[in-house]
């Protein structure tokens, strides 16, 4: 009941302080948030594999030339812009090892369109490690690419290609050219690797 009669009250200031109004609106935001995560992925897992990281949150807003520009959190706070939208930034970890990073969208009166469904297909991937349903986990996967060559490995990913959960990995060449390999995340094999090179 107070964090609606908090929005309320700042709805009826309209968007003019935006600084305050998206403190109370995040603090809405991040409560509702956990609640959803909480419900999609179970109450363990959130808490053990999921950080809220509020210096990542992005807010759109409409800037000097009347664009719309996505700039940080703490960039929001000291500009006059007004926000329109914003995406809270959550660390999902697995092992203390970073997984991925989650941007949930919200709107300025504290509703998201994500649904349950729509998180956990999102998730759905990720999950499987983090639930221990996949024979390589992240720490493996990054130990199977050092023992193929990639010594500076600086992207990691894991998504359903033809059906089959695969890892992709990312190794720092040069001239912004990188080695790419992806590994079977039920046997560890290696099953493509290739270089990337950056399109101009």
């Amino acid at each position: 009941m107070k964090i609606l009669l908090t929005i309320l009250l700042l709805l009826s200031f309209g968007v003019s302080n935006s600084q305050n109004f998206i403190d109370g609106i995040i603090y809405c935001a991040e409560n509702s948030a956990n609640e959803k995560l909480k419900f999609a992925v179970g109450t363990d897992i959130f808490e053990s594999n999921f950080e809220f990281i509020e210096s990542k949150t992005i807010v759109e807003v409409q800037n000097a030339e009347q664009r719309l520009e996505r700039i940080s959190l703490a960039k929001f706070k000291e500009s006059e812009y007004l926000a329109i939208q914003f995406w809270l930034n959550y660390k999902v970890t697995h092992r203390k090892l970073g997984l991925t990073e989650l941007l949930i969208p919200f709107n300025l009166n504290c509703t998201t369109p994500w649904n349950k469904k729509d998180t956990q297909e999102i998730l759905e991937p990720y999950l499987k490690v983090l639930q221990n349903k996949t024979k390589i986990d992240l720490k493996k996967a990054l130990e199977i690419g050092n023992e193929n060559g990639l010594n500076k490995i600086y992207f990691w990913d894991i998504d359903y290609e033809k059906r089959r959960l695969i890892w992709t990995l990312k190794n720092k060449l040069k001239n912004n050219q990188s080695k790419v390999i992806k590994i079977n995340s039920k046997n560890g094999k290696v099953i493509s690797e290739f270089i990337e090179i950056p399109i101009d």
